[in-house]
């Protein structure tokens, strides 16, 4: 349990939380959590792994605003001895919960390139702090066709996490980013849902694609791709709803 106040640097132009700085926090726990256990990156690294997320889904109650007193909470449980469910609560100064986030994680062999099984890289400590209280609402998320718009990203040193890697925050940044502005006017995210398939590197170009899926609903189906290789980085739906006045 951790917790924070709201920043002004982590709210947007309307005076609420951005999605990014969300997922920025949700991933300070979980590796707090994991370096208390024992199970964080700098005790995987120098064994040859790392920690990477494969999925996420946020559901969203409201957002935070700024000076807000919010508390995190985090717990994990093993799926199939290879990926690792890790969910998190952000909570008012009344217990409501505001997000209710869902994450996936699998462990890398750095030099083979490929997860291997929890049980080949994780100390005893994991599995005698594992939770059982796991809801899961994984879904599929379905390629765009032909976008909407397109926008280019260059991949620079500051979007780099510890694995010299895109920080996969900056994913759902670029994302958003095509979301027309009369919807980010008036609209708050409802749910946020991200499938990460590959890791961008400094100098790459990503290129966001985004279309509106269903009508009259409005909800965005997102594509992050390689400018070069045109291989996808990572796949994302957005849900959206409007503000109260």
């Amino acid at each position: 349990m951790v917790d924070l106040r709201v920043g002004h640097s982590e709210v947007g132009v309307h005076g609420k939380m951005r999605v990014v700085n969300a997922v920025n926090r949700f991933q300070d726990i979980a590796g707090e959590h994991a370096d208390s256990l024992g199970l964080g990156v700098r005790d995987l690294l120098p064994k040859g792994y790392t920690w990477v997320l494969h999925q996420l889904r946020l559901s969203f109650s409201r957002a935070a605003v700024a000076g807000e007193d919010l508390t995190i909470r985090t717990w994990y449980r093993p799926e199939r001895n290879l990926y690792s469910l890790r969910n998190f609560s952000m909570e008012d100064a009344n217990g409501k919960r505001i997000i209710f986030g869902e994450s996936s994680w699998v462990v890398l062999d750095l030099k083979k390139g490929r997860p291997v099984r929890l049980s080949t890289a994780m100390p005893a400590s994991y599995e005698e702090n594992r939770s059982e209280d796991f809801p899961t609402g994984f879904s599929e998320i379905p390629e765009l066709d032909e976008p909407d718009t397109e926008i280019l990203f260059n991949v620079r040193l500051h979007d780099l996490d510890i694995n010299r890697h895109v920080n996969n925050a900056r994913y759902l940044e670029w994302a958003l980013e095509g979301i027309p502005m009369e919807v980010l006017g008036s609209s708050r995210p409802a749910v946020v849902e991200a499938l990460f398939r590959m890791p961008a590197r400094y100098g790459d170009i990503i290129v966001s694609q985004v279309k509106r899926f269903g009508d009259p609903a409005d909800v965005y189906l997102h594509r992050l791709k390689m400018g070069k290789s045109r291989e996808v980085c990572a796949l994302v739906r957005t849900e959206w709803t409007r503000c109260e006045k």
